[in-house]
């Protein structure tokens, strides 16, 4: 999965990653200026230069994601070009204070090792902690937020003996530039470790990387799946043959294993095609549209979804963004609609984002238990919205499909792949072969006798 790309149209001044080829995308650069936060947008064929430029005494922070818009939002995100983990090793004892930093580089490098953890291309001092970077071969597109968001926890749960930072997983994160000064303690943030392959930092394919990392690898979900089949075999139970059509193709790679927080922002992704194709951009009012969901139940899905990927003090400010996208100014700027309509889920957002480590950890565990943001079947928000048949095939949603829409799109592809390897149709087949029968091809009229007469013929051996 990834995105357009040309290797050394752009460059990173700073790290050694591959960019995006599309220059009109945004980054930005956050300062801190008289103990406020500002920020200022660019757009990426600036990049080079603006590192190369800035002042190298003060505090100065990056987007690690690349923008559609000059805005620093998770909605606008365009591209991302690796994974990171901010590790605040000054917080753990893992790290004592008599270690130098390539001390640490060494432990980290050989907690990798010990762990089976792809090594870092990166490994940054941020003055205190230390950044870890595993960059994309390509970049990856907007549609892998989700997969992105899982893989970051992820990263941070493995790293989480090491001080890693479990609000560090966002898509709109900013970490300190290298070459710049960390001015809590008046330490530069500098490069301690890069990773080479071919005299370049080594770089990883984001889905294979992704596979590797993350808790349910497709191998794993595929064991999972046999042992569940002889646990049904055991008890004499027949195994629907729409599941074993699903085990071969997950066998055959066809499938992704399911992962909540892809699945969630697709589900973000599938209501902004629904209001931009179906509706012109804004979702209307339902007195309006004679439409089943309005602006209400729209906001409550959408931020219900965010609420699964955003961190809870970004949250607000991503909802009402994403509104402003999709539904009325009138509906957004009142605060008996949106907000009231999202205090709950905002509340849930915070309790989740006090808990300790070992009560997140417990929290995951607990499945559909589990606190946090309002979860929903894939059926309930199809019927909540309103979407039909139509809506999914016209529209081409990636998620909020019914089981009927799943075996259309199966078939689809069955028949496509049957087409590349050379199979011919059923229909086409028998129409060849009723053109080279003696059916089609009508000897006995040739001949100038009856059909009758020449079979009659041909069973008595004249013929």
């Amino acid at each position: 999965m990834g995105a357009i790309l040309k290797k050394d149209i752009y460059t990173d001044p700073s790290e050694d990653r591959i960019l995006p080829y599309n220059g009109q995308a945004f980054f930005t650069l956050n300062r801190i200026n008289n103990g406020h936060m500002t920020q200022k947008a660019y757009k990426l064929d600036q990049l080079e230069f603006v590192l190369s430029n800035i002042a190298n005494n003060r505090d100065t922070y990056m987007a690690q994601g690349f923008f559609s818009r000059p805005c620093r939002r998770a909605l606008f995100i365009e591209t991302m070009t690796h994974a990171y983990v901010d590790i605040d090793c000054y917080k753990t004892e893992f790290f004592p204070d008599w270690m130098t930093r390539q001390q640490k580089v060494q432990s980290i490098l050989s907690y990798c090792d010990d762990n089976l953890i792809p090594v870092p291309s990166a490994i940054i001092s941020s003055g205190r902690g230390i950044y870890l970077k595993w960059y994309w071969a390509s970049p990856i597109p907007r549609e892998a937020v989700g997969r992105a968001v899982a893989l970051n926890k992820q990263l941070v749960s493995l790293f989480a003996p090491l001080g890693a930072d479990p609000a560090c997983v966002d898509v709109s994160r900013i970490l300190r530039v290298v070459g710049t000064l960390n001015s809590k303690n008046n330490q530069p943030v500098e490069l301690l470790h890069q990773t080479d392959r071919d005299g370049h930092a080594i770089t990883y394919v984001f889905d294979d990387f992704a596979d590797e990392v993350l808790p349910y690898s497709l191998e794993q979900i595929r064991e999972w799946r046999e042992a569940q089949k002889e646990r049904y075999e055991a008890k004499g139970q027949v195994i629907h043959l729409a599941r074993e059509k699903a085990r071969e193709r997950l066998k055959a790679g066809n499938r992704k294993a399911f992962n909540r927080f892809d699945w969630c922002w697709r589900v973000v992704e599938d209501i902004r095609t629904i209001a931009d194709k179906k509706y012109g951009d804004v979702i209307p009012y339902c007195e309006e549209s004679g439409h089943v969901a309005g602006p209400d139940m729209y906001a409550h899905i959408g931020a219900s979804m965010l609420g699964n990927i955003i961190p809870s003090q970004q949250l607000w400010p991503e909802i009402k963004t994403w509104a402003g996208l999709i539904l009325p100014a009138s509906y957004v700027n009142d605060k008996r609609n949106l907000l009231a309509h999202s205090s709950s889920l905002l509340k849930k957002a915070k309790q989740v984002a006090n808990m300790t480590e070992e009560e997140r950890k417990r929290n995951e565990e607990a499945g559909l238990h589990r606190k946090g943001a309002y979860r929903y079947k894939t059926q309930t928000i199809i019927d909540r919205l309103g979407i039909t048949s139509d809506d999914m095939r016209n529209f081409n949603l990636k998620v909020l499909i019914d089981k009927d829409e799943k075996r259309r799109r199966d078939r689809e592809n069955t028949m496509q792949k049957r087409r590349e390897a050379g199979t011919v149709e059923r229909v086409e087949w028998l129409a060849e072969t009723k053109a080279n029968s003696q059916e089609g091809q009508k000897p006995w009229e040739a001949m100038g006798i009856s059909r009758a007469t020449y079979f009659n013929r041909k069973k008595n051996g004249l013929i």
